[in-house]
């Protein structure tokens, strides 16, 4: 098996690559879950949605999140009434959304509808959510306002100034038990090309993935998100900016210096190859890392588990 941490688009298209190559049914995903949010009296999980998307068939792949061909129907007559109605949702994807809503208000957690709505749409792949527990991003803006990072990234497009970052509940989360039994099964963890801060920070701040990854860093990867000094997507540079981060693949090879004992970096930063090897004692490959198209996510997939695995192996011996 092989486990993913994943959030926002990144990892998405990474792992598209790895099924090209492997069968789903020996695929995991950890999602995180920081990005769920209550809308329009419904409970809303979009990193996880997207992967539910993606394993079914269903995913719009031009966006990469959503149904493909949905309509907006409902959404737009709801703005007759309500002003506030920044986040849209597809017709389809609202009947995931109400069936989700009905299941946690007969008691059922996060964990178990997932596998629920997986039987229902036929997915073989495993989807974790992080924890059980409902916890948020939240951004405090220059302005002192405290608002959800959907907020943030949706209704504002990213574009308002903000001085902090902090995780609403984390603190009292808890992990599914079946996150550690996933890892202890897994062969290679690879970290996605997500952001580092709003995307795995959430999952990495549960003590317990941390301390696996920790005493598991031999087969543990993380694809750099970055390509010189600017995010392959998303508000990345920003939000690295606000804790004092550069924008660079020698950082993000620091913040997982602990966790992985290697990481890919794109083709033109391979004059970072030596300078992170010396800083991180982390293994450094290069390799085409801006997915353009599925054909690089799976080269880069073949890269991965050809060397991944082969290292595992010899760990072990």
């Amino acid at each position: 098996m092989i486990t993913f941490l994943s959030g926002g688009t990144g990892t998405p298209k990474l792992i598209q690559g790895f099924r090209k190559i492997i069968d789903d049914s020996d695929i995991a995903v950890i999602a995180n879950s920081a990005d769920d949010i209550w809308m329009y009296g419904l409970y809303i999980s979009p990193d996880i949605d997207t992967l539910i998307y993606l394993f079914s068939g269903f995913l719009d792949e031009d966006k990469h999140w959503g149904i493909k061909e949905d309509s907006f129907h409902t959404i737009e007559f709801l703005r007759k009434f309500e002003k506030n109605t920044w986040f849209n949702l597809g017709d389809k994807d609202l009947g995931l959304h109400l069936f989700r809503t009905k299941k946690m208000g007969e008691g059922y957690n996060q964990c178990e509808i997932i596998r629920e709505i997986s039987k229902k749409l036929g997915i073989r792949a495993t989807i974790l959510p992080s924890t059980n527990s409902h916890i948020e991003t939240r951004i405090i803006t220059t302005n002192d306002e405290d608002i959800h990072f959907q907020e943030f990234w949706v209704k504002h497009r990213g574009e308002i100034a903000i001085k902090k970052v902090y995780f609403k509940g984390i603190e009292s989360a808890k992990i599914p038990a079946e996150i550690i039994q996933t890892l202890e099964k897994s062969k290679l963890v690879i970290v996605g090309p997500s952001n580092p801060i709003t995307s795995i920070k959430p999952i990495l701040e549960l003590r317990e993935i941390r301390r696996w990854m920790e005493k598991n860093r031999e087969k543990c990867w993380v694809i750099s998100p970055i390509i010189g000094s600017k995010p392959i997507s998303g508000p990345t540079s920003k939000l690295m900016t606000i804790e004092n981060l550069e924008t660079s693949s020698i950082e993000i090879a620091r913040i997982y210096e602990k966790l992985c004992k290697t990481i890919v970096i794109d083709v033109s930063d391979k004059n970072l190859q030596e300078t992170i090897k010396e800083e991180t004692n982390m293994n450094v490959i290069v390799e085409d890392i801006l997915f353009k198209d599925v054909k690089i996510a799976e080269n880069l997939a073949r890269t991965v588990l050809d060397k991944g695995l082969n290292d595992a192996m010899n760990s072990k011996s």
